[in-house]
């Protein structure tokens, strides 16, 4: 009798000593303050394209430069800005890539550089809003991307902090004047970017 009672307690109070043993939810970690410079050899940016009965046009962009600031005044509130060298780019082969470069598209040659500029973002662990101006083929429009930072480590001789983001977002290629070829190459344009920018220690 007394092995079914103890039987009854175990299950009617097992949920509640599962409850008090459930870990809290971690709390949002925030960037300290300072200057960061963005590691050109640990930067992936990525766009994807879809095709009308054919494999997605997919590149990569080679040569990234940038820094962000984290403020002190707001602290966990970032600025930063991004170039990317439109012509070091790798896709489909030869043929996409010199129709990427072209002047339906990039227009490298008269507009090298893609710049990227963004303010007052929260930079911490939580998914957040990346709103900014991205000037592309020679025209500036807004461009909006979802990141998070997803790790961080510390160099243990400088004190230096890395972090590392990921942000992806979609934009209409029709927004920067890039409308040739609705009819097989989709106006949609799925960016991503995975990026280590590294703390400046004075």
């Amino acid at each position: 009798m007394r092995i079914v009672i103890l039987v009854v307690c175990l299950v009617l109070l097992g949920p509640v000593f599962a409850q008090d043993a459930a870990p809290s939810p971690a709390a949002t970690w925030f960037a300290p303050p300072g200057t960061y410079a963005l590691d050109s050899e640990a930067v992936i940016v990525t766009m994807t394209v879809r095709r009308f009965l054919m494999s997605p046009i997919r590149a990569q962009f080679s040569t990234v430069t940038g820094g962000m600031e984290v403020s002190e005044a707001a602290p966990g509130t970032g600025a930063l800005i991004v170039e990317i060298t439109a012509a070091d780019i790798a896709a489909n082969g030869p043929f996409v890539e010199r129709m990427l470069l072209g002047g339906d598209f990039l227009n490298a040659e008269a507009h090298p550089t893609i710049a990227f500029a963004a303010n007052d973002f929260a930079v911490s662990d939580a998914p957040t809003d990346l709103l900014g101006e991205l000037d592309m083929a020679g025209i500036t429009h807004a461009a909006n991307f979802e990141t998070r930072l997803a790790g961080y480590t510390m160099d243990l001789e400088t004190g230096a902090l890395r972090l590392r983001f990921v942000a992806e977002g979609d934009l209409a290629r029709g927004d920067w004047g890039m409308s040739a070829f609705r009819g097989i190459v989709g106006d949609q344009v799925h960016i991503r970017i995975e990026a280590d920018f590294v703390q400046v220690v004075d």
